[in-house]
């Protein structure tokens, strides 16, 4: 009575528990690559917006 019965899991079972993790770390990697973009074309908006008010306001003084 003191051994324990452990219970099979279905093959089919195990073979869709391991697709799914590597679906979530792949989902995963994608959104942290998409964040990483999204941080970097933010910073070259704000670049290019604060390039543009630069030569903006040379160009009004220089009238």
């Amino acid at each position: 009575m003191g051994e324990e019965v452990k219970a099979l899991v279905p093959e089919s079972l195990l073979k869709k528990n391991k697709r799914n993790e590597e679906w979530e770390l792949a989902k995963k990697q994608e959104l942290e690559a998409a964040k990483k973009k999204k941080v970097e074309n933010r910073k070259l908006i704000f670049n290019r917006a604060k390039q543009y008010a630069k030569e903006y306001e040379a160009q009004v003084y220089m009238l």
